[in-house]
């Protein structure tokens, strides 16, 4: 009964022509995410091992360091056609990846400076690779299908997360913790192949899949500057990490304080994003999809506030280990279950410079910016005038109540800029 339930529910999802392009946008984010969750758990622990109260510094390395990429992301899009930029920003990473190996290698897996250097460098990786997919996919589907669809193609990602976790945990006393650099290169190689798979027969796509897009490298700065629609998304992709460093934080504190051994925190990161990408995957599979093609879009993101708001209320009331561990599970399969692909989808249909180059810009600059502001200032600020961390709990839901409110206005203004740009097209 159950094996019919699910074949009617795919049946009814994706229309025969679609299963080629699908599948291939299925597995692409399967090796994506898999490699990136081969990296998460070794840049946790560095991170920890650096001390949760460093956390602001990695941070802002990082966004200054997304500064100085930037630029240069945005000159490839301006000269490349999409078909060409993403092979090469891919095997821009891979061979970073490979250099990072090597000096792991050369210096040892104990050198402090390395080990900040792959904590800020997975950082900026992650967010790279996640924005050009996802950008990839508003290009690939319209509206109807994202609709349809990117629940689905999205649960590739939580797969992925799920099988990264799992190689970590079984192939890290057997390869050691550097070696596995290699087998996360390798899922990245198979990127780039399943890139060429998807362009292949994504035939139904009505942009010229040859053209470069032009303008300026900044574009996506001067897009933010003048569409009070694209500054809502801004405010809500700040709130949403400033909330999601709150949890980070807690994580620091609690996981070195309970587990004292490295090779015991590894492993509590690497199941903490399994039972994550297996409850992020049952949002992305089941429940968006429905609520997409059942609920107004403002409604739908106004879901994953109110949720935070009572998890930060549940840690304020009961400051434990097991609700730590439970609510960051719920914030991170929220963030990226509940939240992402209804969020990603607000860009199919608007024109290609901000489904690459805001979206890009809005997925690295400003969400690492927010990073920084969350833990230099704002974590920083109230830890240092309070250090019950239930008061950081407790600003942090009263940050969601905003959140809300400001997540039904973007649905609502999602709705108007979908009508302007179809009259203009």
């Amino acid at each position: 009964m159950l094996f019919n339930n699910i074949k009617t529910y795919f049946k009814n999802q994706v229309k025969p022509h679609e299963w080629p392009v699908l599948i291939w946008s299925f597995l692409y984010f399967v090796f994506l995410l898999t490699g990136y969750f081969i990296l998460r758990p070794i840049r946790e622990e560095m991170g920890v091992t650096a001390g949760p109260e460093n956390y602001g510094w990695l941070f802002l390395t990082t966004f200054i360091v997304m500064l100085m990429i930037q630029p240069v992301y945005g000159k490839v899009v301006s000269n490349y056609s999409r078909k060409q930029f993403i092979p090469i920003v891919y095997g821009f990473f891979a061979l970073l990846i490979f250099l990072l190996w090597c000096l792991f290698h050369w210096a040892g897996t104990d050198n402090v400076m390395l080990a900040r250097v792959f904590f800020v460098f997975v950082s900026v990786y992650n967010l790279f690779i996640v924005s050009i997919f996802w950008s990839f996919m508003a290009d690939v589907y319209n509206k109807e299908q994202g609709k349809r669809l990117f629940g689905v193609i999205a649960a590739g990602g939580s797969t992925g997360g799920i099988l990264g976790g799992l190689i970590t945990s079984q192939l890290v006393y057997w390869l050691g913790t550097i070696n596995l650099l290699l087998v996360s290169l390798s899922f990245l190689l198979l990127c780039i192949f399943a890139v060429i798979k998807v362009r292949r027969f994504a035939t139904e796509s009505t942009i010229n899949l040859e053209a470069p897009l032009g303008g300026s490298p900044i574009e996506g700065l001067k897009l933010l500057m003048g569409s009070k629609f694209l500054q809502q998304i801004a405010l809500m992709t700040v709130i949403a990490v400033i909330i999601g460093s709150i949890f980070y934080y807690l994580q620091g504190q609690y996981v070195s304080q309970f587990f004292p051994e490295r090779d015991q925190r590894t492993y509590v990161f690497a199941n903490i994003n399994t039972l994550t990408n297996v409850l992020t995957l049952f949002f992305q599979l089941i429940l968006i999809p429905w609520l997409l093609q059942k609920v107004k879009i403002q409604r739908i993101l106004g879901i994953y506030p109110t949720m935070m708001v009572f998890a930060l209320l549940l840690f304020g009331l009961m400051p434990v280990l097991y609700v730590v561990l439970g609510a960051i599970i719920l914030q991170r399969s929220g963030a990226y279950g509940i939240m992402k692909p209804p969020q990603d989808w607000l860009f199919t249909g608007l024109p290609d410079n901000i489904k690459y180059k805001f979206k890009n810009f809005l997925d690295t600059v400003i969400y690492r910016g927010g990073d920084v502001f969350a833990q230099l200032i704002f974590v920083k600020t109230v830890v240092t005038f309070s250090k019950d961390l239930r008061i950081l709990a407790i600003i942090g839901a009263l940050l969601c109540v905003v959140w809300l409110w400001n997540a039904v206005t973007v649905g609502r203004m999602a709705i108007q800029a979908f009508e302007k740009y179809k009259n203009l097209s």
